[in-house]
């Protein structure tokens, strides 16, 4: 993934980078404050195998500790 800023705005970058999907090149163009994205995707591919595909092989995160939790009576 490739950021760029655009020579036209002082507020906007450029993003490229393959998609996930089919592997051709895809831009966006976000705002400068924004975070890169996690994943790039053409409007016309359908990301949501890949994201599955994540999903399952993300660990769980650990429980929290129990002076942090909401206790009910």
């Amino acid at each position: 993934m490739k950021r760029s800023h655009v020579s036209w705005s002082n507020l906007t970058d450029q993003v490229e980078g393959p998609c996930v999907v089919c592997g051709q090149e895809v831009h966006y163009v976000i705002p400068s404050d924004r975070p890169d994205p996690a994943i790039l995707y053409h409007a016309t591919c359908d990301p949501i195998a890949v994201i599955r595909e994540r999903l399952k092989t993300t660990p769980a995160p650990p429980p929290m500790p129990a002076n942090q939790t909401i206790r009910f009576k």
